[in-house]
């Protein structure tokens, strides 16, 4: 089943929210989305927070604020006839004189030209960035297809004989 993510999240309930297409018998998409309270793997969460030094990068924000940004989601799109991959980073930013994050979203960018000609190199994502992306969308897939931080929910066990279990200072550690 070929699957297409066009947003993963997790939201201020700490939900799990997934967009996403699957291909039907006749080649087009179907569309689904899955709101769960189930963990994902810690490798979600990690995925999702190296991407803080994306949006330092594409928001041009000071490397020092690295440490107070938190990625809540992704944007993912595809278009052109190759149906190239682009996506936004969804984040937050702690503010020193504020109880309240700044929110923030990097500009669309894609993994290449849309079309047949040049790419502009402003509207790409570095090469370390779509390697990042592509990681949390495999991830999201794995939560899609029902592996959760518990173990696969169509599996009696994972892949190891044992299920995985993410403590709330894992997660902590893992979203900041």
């Amino acid at each position: 089943m070929e699957i297409r993510i066009q947003k993963a999240k997790i939201t201020a309930e700490n939900r799990i929210e997934i967009k996403y297409q699957q291909k039907n018998q006749t080649g087009g998409w179907n569309e689904f989305s899955l709101s769960c309270i189930e963990q994902a793997e810690p490798e979600f969460y990690t995925a999702l927070s190296a991407l803080a030094a994306d949006v330092v990068e594409m928001c041009e924000q000071p490397e020092s604020y690295i440490d107070r940004i938190k990625v809540r989601g992704v944007s993912y799109s595809y278009g052109g006839d190759a149906e190239v991959m682009g996506a936004t980073i969804s984040a937050g930013m702690t503010l020193l004189n504020s109880n309240c994050p700044l929110n923030m979203n990097t500009p669309h960018k894609a993994s290449d030209s849309y079309n047949d000609g040049p790419a502009d190199e402003k509207q790409l994502l570095s090469g370390d960035c779509f390697d990042r992306l592509r990681s949390l969308h495999s991830l999201a897939e794995r939560y899609v297809k029902g592996t959760r931080a518990q173990g696969d929910l169509f599996a009696d066990t994972t892949s190891a004989g044992e299920s995985v279990t993410v403590t709330g200072e894992q997660l902590e550690a893992a979203t900041h």
